[in-house]
C-alpha cells in the first residue's frame, strides 16, 4: 500500500471502434454508446467548468521559457514570477488563467493551443539560432587559418596604406586652411584668398535648394540664400514659382476654375467680415441644391427662355407678420425667380436690383433690395438660406451685383411697401431664433461659433 499510494495513478478509458477488430473502421454507434456509458462527456463539461490544464511552475516554464525575452535561456528568480511574467508577456487575460501555489491553471484549451503553436514556431528560431551560432563558430576556426597568412600581407599594406593616408591628411589639411581663410576674408569681393569658401557656399546652397524646392504654390518656404546669391535667389524664385503656376493652370479643369472664381469672389465679400464664412471654405460649391426634376414643369416652361444656373430652397418671411414660407430660388443669367410650387411668386430682375444685404453673425437671412416705385410694386425680400455663402455668391456673380453686396452688424433696414420700411435686429445667442419683436421689428438670434 505504501508503495501504491506514492505514485501517480491515471486512469485510462479505452474505446472500442468497432466488433470486427479491423483497423481504420469506426462504428459510430457502438463509440456513441461507450462514450454516454462511461460518462466521458460529464466528465469533460466539468473538467471544461474549471481549468481543464494545469502544470507546475518548474514544467510550464521549463518548456515555454522561450517564448518571453525575459525567462530566455534561464529565470533567475522564483518559478512562480518567471510564469507570471511568461503569461504576461503572452497576453493571457485575467479569466483565462489562475496561478495556484504550485500550478498554473488554464480554463480554456484554445489558449494552451495558441501557447503551443507559438511555441512550435518558436523552435525554428531556436534552431536558426545555433545554426547562425554553429555557422559563427565555423567560420571563426576558418578565420584563424587564415589570419596568420594575411598578417605578413598587412604588414606590407599597411606601410603603403599609411603613406596614401598622410597624402590625404595632408591634402585635407591644406583644404581646411583654405575654407578657415576663404571664410575669414568672406565679406571681400572674390579674391583668391576667399574664391574656395565662395564656390562652395554657393554649391552648398544650390544643392540644398535642389532638395527642398517648393511643391506647390501654396508653399511659400525658400532656403535663406547666402548675400552672394541674394538676387539669383529671387530670381530662381520667380522662375520656379512661374514655372509652377503653369503647371497648375494647364492642369486645371473648366470646372474647378469655375469653383476658384467663386472661392475667389466669397472670400472677398464675407472673409473676416461673416462669422460662419470659415465653415464654407473647406466645402465646394455645387452646381444647385435642388434637381431639375424637383421644379414644378410649369415653373419651367415659364422660364423656359433662362437656363437655371442655380436653385437652392431658401424660406421667405412676409412683410406684414413676418411668416416662414417655403421657396425656391432660382437663379438664371438675366433674373431671379421666387417660386411656390407651380407659381412664380417673385421675379427679380437684376437691373432691378439694388443690391443684397447680410448680417455678420452665422444667421443665414439676407435682404434682396428692389425698388418699390408704387403701391402695386412689392417691396424687399427677406429670405433664408442654409447655404447662404454658395448662394449670394452665386447670385452676386450672375447679377453683376459682387460691389453691392452690404454686410450690417446690428440691424438690416428694408422697404416693405412704398413709404414704409422693416427693420432686422441681429444678435448673439445659443441657437438659432427667428420672431417678431414686441416692437414690430424682425429679430433673429444667430448661434455662437467656436471657432472662425
Amino acid at each position: 500500500m505504501e508503495i501504491l499510494m506514492s505514485k501517480d495513478p491515471s486512469y485510462v478509458r479505452c474505446i472500442k471502434p468497432n466488433d470486427a477488430k479491423q483497423a481504420g473502421r469506426f462504428d459510430e454507434v457502438l463509440i456513441r454508446h461507450q462514450v454516454k456509458y462511461l460518462g466521458l462527456m460529464e466528465n469533460l463539461r466539468v473538467r471544461r467548468a474549471g481549468f481543464a490544464y494545469r502544470r507546475r511552475f518548474e514544467i510550464f516554464l521549463q518548456r515555454y521559457k522561450t517564448l518571453c525575452p525575459q525567462t530566455w535561456p534561464n529565470w533567475k528568480g522564483q518559478p512562480g514570477e518567471g510564469v507570471a511574467t511568461l503569461v504576461q508577456h503572452l497576453g493571457y487575460k485575467p479569466e483565462d488563467y489562475k496561478l495556484g501555489r504550485t500550478k498554473i491553471f488554464i480554463r480554456f484549451p484554445k489558449t494552451l493551443f495558441a501557447t503551443e503553436d507559438a511555441f512550435q514556431l518558436r523552435k525554428n528560431t531556436i534552431a536558426t539560432t545555433i545554426q547562425a551560432e554553429w555557422r559563427g563558430y565555423h567560420q571563426r576556426q576558418k578565420y584563424q587559418k587564415l589570419r596568420s597568412s594575411a598578417i605578413t600581407i598587412q604588414s606590407w599594406w599597411r606601410g603603403e596604406m599609411g603613406r596614401k593616408v598622410a597624402t590625404r591628411r595632408k591634402n585635407a589639411a591644406e583644404k581646411i586652411r583654405r575654407f578657415i581663410k576663404g571664410f575669414i576674408h568672406r565679406q571681400r569681393p572674390r579674391c583668391p584668398d576667399n574664391e574656395y569658401f565662395v564656390d562652395y557656399v554657393r554649391c552648398a546652397f544650390l544643392m540644398k535648394l535642389k532638395r527642398n524646392l517648393p511643391k506647390n504654390v501654396l508653399d511659400k518656404s525658400w532656403p535663406v540664400p547666402p548675400p552672394a546669391l541674394s538676387e539669383a535667389s529671387e530670381l530662381l524664385r520667380e522662375l520656379h514659382m512661374r514655372n509652377m503656376v503653369q503647371i497648375y493652370c494647364r492642369r486645371i479643369s473648366a470646372e474647378w476654375k469655375q469653383q476658384l472664381e467663386q472661392k475667389v469672389v466669397a472670400s472677398t465679400l464675407f472673409k473676416d467680415k461673416k462669422d460662419n464664412y470659415p465653415q464654407s471654405v473647406p466645402k465646394l460649391f455645387v452646381n444647385s441644391r435642388i434637381m431639375t426634376n424637383e421644379i414644378n414643369a410649369k415653373v419651367l416652361q415659364i422660364i423656359e427662355g433662362d437656363s437655371i444656373k442655380y436653385a437652392v430652397a431658401v424660406t421667405k418671411y412676409d412683410r406684414n407678420g413676418y411668416r416662414a414660407r417655403p421657396r425656391q430660388l432660382l437663379i438664371t443669367p438675366s433674373s431671379a425667380f421666387l417660386v411656390e410650387e407651380a407659381k412664380v411668386k417673385q421675379t427679380i430682375d437684376y437691373t432691378n436690383l439694388r443690391g443684397i444685404s447680410v448680417s455678420s453673425l452665422s444667421d443665414g437671412l439676407f435682404v434682396l433690395h428692389v425698388p418699390c416705385e408704387d403701391n402695386r410694386q412689392k417691396g424687399d425680400l427677406v429670405l433664408r438660406s442654409d447655404h447662404v455663402i454658395e448662394t449670394l455668391t452665386k447670385l452676386a456673380i450672375e447679377s453683376d451685383k459682387v460691389n453691392s453686396v452690404n454686410i450690417n452688424q446690428g440691424s438690416i433696414k428694408f422697404t416693405i411697401k412704398q413709404g414704409k420700411e422693416g427693420i432686422i435686429d441681429f444678435t448673439s445667442g445659443s441657437e438659432l431664433i427667428i420672431s417678431k419683436a414686441k416692437n414690430g421689428h424682425l429679430s433673429v438670434v444667430a448661434p455662437r461659433l467656436n471657432s472662425r
